[in-house]
């Protein structure tokens, strides 16, 4: 049973989800779809999305051009970064937009795990989220569908610090940094 100590409820995700993609997903993201819904954990900066409606705004955005070809978004981070699963890896896979790479997060139950036991420094070793909490205390947590970004992105010149980070709804932010950046291809 998947245990989520910190998590605050948003909405719960529709049956027609779960059923549409429970045979598309571990286990354990349907566990968290049927027991909490959408909503956030990890001290407010892990959100649990619908993927029907990331997947369908996202499409070529989320840059899978290796293995099976398939990547279905199920989180977001309060900075902006798109977390999918990937059936060819067996695993999760975090898309740091605002760093324009990815990184592997490993199966959904070891991720959950390192995430219970190490708290921020887990956050810290795969997201660099030390930024989020300075953010969060200057600005206030965003809401359930906003996300820090940075203003300009670092890619793009900007310094990528704590006082450039605005709040955008993040699946339009996370399409203007792709526009702008391109795809991460994984």
């Amino acid at each position: 049973m998947v245990e989520i100590a910190d998590f605050v409820v948003h909405a719960p995700v529709e049956p027609e989800i779960i059923e549409t993609f429970r045979d598309r997903v571990p286990s354990e993201i349907v566990e968290i779809w049927e027991q909490y819904g959408y909503g956030t954990f990890g001290e407010g900066f892990i959100r649990v999305i619908n993927p029907a409606v990331y997947g369908a705004e996202l499409g070529d955005r989320i840059g899978k051009t290796q293995g099976d070809g398939i990547a279905i978004p199920v989180m977001v981070t309060g900075l902006g970064d798109l977390i999918t699963w990937e059936p060819s890896l067996g695993g999760l896979v975090a898309l740091l937009f605002r760093k324009n790479r990815g990184t592997g997060l490993g199966k959904p139950s070891s991720f959950l795990t390192l995430l219970r036991l190490d708290g921020a420094e887990h956050l810290e070793d795969e997201f660099d989220w030390g930024i989020f909490p300075d953010a969060v205390e200057r600005q206030g947590a965003p809401s359930f569908d906003e996300s820090f970004v940075f203003v300009p992105l670092p890619s793009l010149g900007g310094p990528g610090t704590v006082d450039t980070l605005q709040k955008r709804q993040t699946l339009s932010a996370i399409q203007v940094m792709v526009d702008l950046q391109g795809p991460i291809g994984h």
